[in-house]
Order: structure tokens, then sequence, then C-alpha cells
């Protein structure tokens, strides 16, 4: 791809297949079912946290806020219940985003420096310590970061490790990777109904507890299983012209990148639209009996991903064998048509049920439709994030993958800022739109995707 391998050497995973697919997936499958215990049940509960508890018990005494008001130039002195909502949704969407971002110094340490497995580890002792801390109302905010800077050291390194179990055209490469997601969806079904249940039972500190805990025992079988993962060898050598005609290497790596920055563009509007779960749509069902119950509603979409995968990997490999399964930009297009139709439904809800939020049942039907979406084109996007990834850069090169729903959740919360000055109808046909960006995107793109990945991938 027109560079050596620079930083990380790859050996062959240890032998043992399990279902048709290296053990260490089983391993990863573990620990990211762990890890993401861990955040989301923090993320189910964290804009209620903020709204009925962070920011009315004096935020003046919080280490960092006065820097952080600063920043967001806002004014506690003058702020209006209003203005406090926007800075709730401001706090959370930094957070969520910057989550986000440092896998992006995560994957550079782990390629060029200290190998992934160092970097997981570390990573994780992170946000463990941070999920202790949060309900210390003065170290709030250093809690945050904590937990940003360890999912740092975890996100795309994990993702990446997946990768290096697989030859690079092993055609089992993307149902691996949706069945790596549908430990990242048990975890994210477990969390929000147990971390509810405790927070309502037990108070916060319990509940934030147990996210602390998750991690902790991911962390113990990442170290205890790390047998059956892929070895690696730091070597910080300089990069190297690839042996070859001369501009082919570097001709076909340029390409690659256009496409991964493509997807990664189309991708920001998808996330931008999915934060809003966690975010505006909580706060629109928030006059519902028992606020903390809203964070059950956080363990709807990873149950329906649940549901949906096995089913849809079933069909896949029945397409695969017939020769019909469609290729990855396909399954990008499909993905993000389902979920612009998801998006499509909240307007049409608001008009029927206006400020109080829609029942129960239509809003399943929106989160079905909303992961149905996100099972084609998540999965479809880190497989190609991973084929294309230059040699010795997979782990910064998912961290690109990340860096999507950094800046998708950062502008999700600006624009979350929003909520309350907008009537709920006119919100979601905006957010509904930006969602429909990342399809149209996608369609101008298609010849282009097609060619690029044509030359990593069978089919497209």
């Amino acid at each position: 791809m027109g560079v050596n391998e620079g930083a990380i050497s790859i050996h062959p995973a240890a032998p043992g297949d399990v279902f048709g697919h290296p053990r260490g997936l089983s391993v990863l499958f573990v620990v990211e079912l762990w890890e993401r215990f861990s955040f989301y049940g923090m993320r189910a509960l964290l804009i209620i946290y903020l709204t009925s508890v962070v920011l009315v018990q004096r935020p003046q005494d919080m280490i960092g806020f006065g820097a952080m008001a600063a920043l967001l130039g806002f004014d506690a002195h003058r702020a209006t219940p209003a203005d406090w909502q926007a800075l709730a949704s401001h706090i959370y969407g930094l957070y969520s985003g910057f989550v986000y971002f440092t896998p992006l110094i995560g994957g550079w340490l782990a390629d060029r420096w200290f190998g992934k497995k160092a970097v997981i580890i570390a990573g994780g002792l992170l946000v463990a310590a941070g999920h202790l801390i949060l309900t210390t109302h003065a170290a709030f905010l250093l809690a945050l970061l904590l937990v940003i800077l360890g999912t740092g050291g975890l996100k795309g390194n994990i993702g990446a490790q997946v990768a290096d179990l697989y030859d690079p055209a092993d055609g089992r490469r993307e149902r691996g990777f949706s069945l790596f997601y549908v430990g990242i969806n048990i975890g994210a079904t477990i969390a929000p109904l147990l971390c509810a249940w405790l927070a309502q039972h037990y108070g916060w500190a319990t509940a934030f507890d147990a996210t602390s805990i998750g991690m902790v025992i991911g962390l113990g079988i990442y170290i205890g299983a790390a047998r059956w993962l892929p070895r690696e060898a730091v070597a910080r050598s300089v990069a190297a012209p690839v042996a070859g005609p001369e501009g082919v290497g570097a001709r076909a790596a340029t390409g690659h990148w256009t496409v991964l920055a493509i997807i990664s563009v189309a991708a920001t509007f998808l996330w931008l639209s999915y934060e809003q779960q966690a975010n505006s749509l909580m706060r629109w069902l928030v006059s519902a009996p028992d606020d903390i119950m809203m964070g059950w509603v956080q363990a709807i979409p990873p149950a329906v991903v649940l549901l949906g995968t096995p089913l849809l990997n079933r069909w896949w490999s029945m397409q695969a064998r017939r020769g019909r399964e469609p290729g990855p930009v396909t399954k990008l297009l499909i993905g993000a048509g389902i979920v612009v139709i998801a998006q499509l439904l909240l307007p049409v809800l608001a008009l029927v049920s206006g400020t109080h939020g829609p029942s129960i049942a239509p809003l399943l039907v929106y989160f079905m439709l909303w992961e149905l979406g996100d099972l084609f084109f998540s999965p479809a996007a880190m497989g190609l994030y991973s084929r294309l990834a230059p040699a010795g850069k997979g782990a910064i090169t998912m961290a690109i993958w990340y860096l999507t729903v950094f800046v998708g959740n950062i502008a999700s919360g600006w624009i979350g800022g929003l909520w309350g000055l907008l009537s709920p109808t006119a919100y979601w046909l905006m957010i509904a739109l930006l969602t429909g960006l990342c399809l149209a995107i996608l369609l101008l793109a298609r010849p282009l995707l097609r060619r690029a990945v044509g030359t990593t991938a069978q089919s497209a």
C-alpha cells in the first residue's frame, strides 16, 4: 500500500477456531462486552445526572468548571434555566465526542510505541478510576477526563486486534466484525437496565460503581486470555518504499484514503442523529412518571441489534454461498437509507404527541429501523477501514473511524442546545434532514467507492 510495516509486526493468531472464527474473537467479544457495559451504563444516566444533580448542586465547586464555562462562553450568574439545559447538552456532547477523539492518540501510541495490549490495559485502568470517582462532586469533570483518556486506549485498538485475527483477504472478516458488534450490544443492553435499576433503588454512586466494576472484569479477562490474541512486536522503523512498479503503491494508498475520507464524512451525519437518542430524545421523554426509568429506554436499541444480528448474519452467509452477498458499499447505502426512514418517523410522531413524547410502541418501531440500518452500516464500514488500513497502521486507521463519531457527537451536543428553542416537530425534521446528508454523500460517491473498494474486495 505504499508504506512498509512501520510499527507493529503481526504474527498469525493462536490456532483453534470457535464457530468458524479465531478463538481470539471470543476473547475480544467478551472484553468488549464489559467495556461497553461500562460505557453505556454511564451514558444512559449521564444527561439525567447532569440536569438533576450535578448542575443544581453548586457546579462552581467542581474542579475545572470555571475554565469550561469560559471556553463555552457560559455565565453562571446570568444563566436562565434554558441556559443550564443547554450547558448540560454541551457537556454531554463534549464528553460523548471526545471519547471518540482520543482513540486517535491511543492508536498512534499503540502502532508507534507501546503496542495494542499495553495501551488497552492502561486505558481500562483509567476508565475504571474515572467511573469510580464520578459521584464525587468536586471531581466530576476530572472523572469525565479520565474516562475520555482511558477510552482512547481502548477504542480503535480492540477493533484493530479483531482485524489482526484475519488475513487481509479472509472473507470472514466482516462477519467477524458483526459478531464483535454483538458483544458491544450485549453490554449496551444489560448496562442501562441494571444501572437504571441500581440508581433508582440504591443511588447514583452504586450505579456508577457498577460501571467501574464492569471495566475491571473486562480487563481481568483480557489479561488472563492474552495467549489467544495476535502477538505483536513493536518495531519503530522508518517507513520505506514497497517493492513493485513505481508509484503503484502510492496511488493505491491515496485511493484508499479517499474512500475512507468519503465514508468518514458521511458517517459523521449518521452519528449526529444517533447521539440524539441519549440527549434530546431523553429530554423529550422527561415527562414520564420516573426520570430514572428513561435510562431503560437506552436498552432498546442494543436489544434490537442482539435479535437482528444472528438473522442478518445467517442471511448474509446464505447469500455468500450463492455468490449474492451484498458488497460493503451496498451495505453502507442500505443502512444509511433505513436510518433516514427511521429519523423521518420522529417528526411525524412529534406532530401526533407534541411536547410529551411518543408512547413506547411507535418508539420501538423507530429503534428497530434505526438499529437495522446500523447493522448494515457499521460492520461494513469497520470492515472497510480495517481492510484498507496501511501496513502497520491498523490501530490508528480504526481510530479514524471513531473520529467520525467524535465529530458527530460534538455536533450533536451543540445542536441539542436548540432543543426547547424549536418545536419538537421542527427539531426532529432538522435531524432527519441532516441524517439524509449521509445517504446523499454515499449515493454521489458510489461509483468512486465501488472502483476503489474493488481493488481490495471481491465485490462492492
